[in-house]
């Protein structure tokens, strides 16, 4: 069976997409989605530029790397739990409770008078901000047709390269202005207008009554939320331990309880991810697993990309931020460039952007050693560029693959698979680091090898996301 030809736009073209998203009310629900990733994206750039400030203000420089994971830890969590939010109170209100859970973490976050009440903002912010990139993916699917989602995923990419130049710089303004407090409370701000506009511009939308009714004659699985949490909890917590054996432990607990986790999700009345998810033999599991190893293996260089560089090359901050800035712009251009090529060609596409991605992450465990400073770019481009490309086709291979009560389910996976990816490479990498040096201190001696080894170890995650590509490859109808 193939994968349905994708459908005309109103004027019976498959070739003007960009023009048929700017009619029939699609731009108003489009302003409302690129917000929302806007809020989580930006949001989580800002504040590494706004923490600093903080802890020299109200103390807990211990647990500094526990904003950033705590942050993560509910992006998961509500990502995961997204796909059966939007069955049961649709996506108007979904956005809307999403968003107005982020704006009361930035508010907490705002008034902290100590550590322990900035955590829980951020925890707050999390899961607001995960639900609500989540929501963006289950609309793409729900209010656009098959044939415009490269381009609507394109644009979304554009708005999340934009937040890699414009989050630093929101934080940077407000801490260099000794106003830290008011960065949080510019983002509730943002947020509490998006509680508006989706009230406003969403209103149309409305839950699958058939899937409403089944969901809501059902107990939210918060068992299994649970088990996820405390994964997530353990893989971060492995990334930040001080010692190597006990960072294995609990990066190896964390996997374990996913794989828990997956399994007993799979054999649940109410599913929290598609029933596929773990086949990677097959479009829906092939492609969601191919996010998350290609998410896991090119996360570190934006993690220590900008530390290495300065301790190996003797660039400045600015330099070593923007070198990751070029990753994130290298996506949004891929993105572009690809999103107007028909659907014969995705597999094509997603093929070169894997060899990009791969090229990249290879590339930088030889320049980061041994080359100089201006060799870094065209790999961190790679990596962006890889990614940006594939993302569009594989994420439409994934929708058009599930089975239509898996839909909202599907949608929501890819962001969190990746968030868990992300998550997952970054205790890695941080593995790595330690085991190549850095578990006694960083010292400029170590950096060859670490640089190495953070790239270098993540080979086999790159060949198992090369084995996706036999399952994603494969076409399945589904309406």
């Amino acid at each position: 069976m193939s994968i349905p030809t994708p459908k005309t736009g109103p004027g019976g073209s498959r070739h003007a997409p960009w023009r048929e998203l700017l009619q029939g009310g699609n731009l108003p629900r489009f302003i409302v989605l690129c917000l929302g990733v806007w809020l989580h994206a930006a949001d989580s750039l800002m504040v590494a530029t706004l923490m600093p400030s903080a802890v020299l203000d109200i103390g807990g420089a211990p647990w500094l790397g526990w904003t950033i994971a705590l942050y993560e830890v509910g992006s998961v969590v509500a990502g995961a739990a997204t796909g059966l939010l939007a069955v049961r109170i649709g996506l108007r209100f979904g956005m809307c409770s999403a968003a107005s859970l982020f704006a009361l973490g930035c508010l907490a976050s705002m008034f902290a008078p100590d550590m322990a009440t900035m955590l829980l903002g951020r925890l707050a912010q999390g899961l607001g901000g995960g639900a609500l990139v989540a929501i963006v993916f289950v609309a793409t699917d729900r209010l656009f047709p098959d044939h415009l989602l490269p381009a609507v995923m394109a644009l979304i990419s554009a708005i999340w390269g934009a937040s890699a130049f414009c989050g630093p710089l929101i934080g940077g303004l407000f801490a260099n202005a000794g106003l830290w407090r008011y960065g949080f409370l510019a983002f509730a701000v943002q947020a509490v207008i998006l509680v508006v506009l989706g009230f406003v511009m969403l209103r149309g939308d409305r839950p699958d009554r058939s899937d409403r009714r089944a969901a809501a004659s059902r107990a939210v699985p918060w068992l299994r939320l649970l088990l996820l949490t405390l994964a997530i909890v353990a893989v971060a917590a492995g990334g930040t331990a001080a010692s190597i054996w006990l960072s294995s432990g609990l990066i190896g607990a964390g996997m374990a309880m996913l794989v828990m986790f997956f399994r007993a999700d799979r054999a649940a009345a109410v599913r929290l991810f598609p029933r596929d998810v773990l086949a990677i033999t097959r479009p829906v599991g092939g492609g969601i697993f191919f996010v998350l190893c290609f998410a896991t293996a090119t996360i570190s260089f934006t993690l220590y990309g900008p530390l290495l560089a300065q301790l190996r090359f003797g660039v400045s901050p600015l330099v070593g931020g923007y070198l990751v800035a070029a990753e994130s712009v290298a996506w949004t251009f891929a993105a572009l460039v690809v999103s107007g090529l028909g659907q014969r060609h995705e597999m094509r596409i997603i093929r070169v952007g894997a060899g990009l991605m791969t090229l990249g992450v290879l590339g930088m465990a030889f320049a980061l050693p041994q080359g100089s400073i201006w060799m870094l770019l065209p790999f961190a481009f790679c990596l962006g560029a890889g990614f940006g490309a594939a993302w569009p086709f594989v994420l439409r291979r994934i929708i058009a693959s599930a089975h239509p009560a898996d839909r909202a389910r599907a949608s929501a996976a890819v962001p969190t698979m990746q968030m868990v990816g992300y998550g997952l490479g970054a205790a890695l990498a941080g593995l790595f680091a330690n085991l190549s040096g850095f578990a006694d201190g960083i010292d400029a001696a170590e950096v060859g090898t670490v640089g190495f080894w953070i790239f270098a170890g993540f080979v086999p995650v790159l060949m198992l996301g090369w084995c996706t590509m036999r399952g994603l490859s494969r076409a399945e109808i589904t309406r």
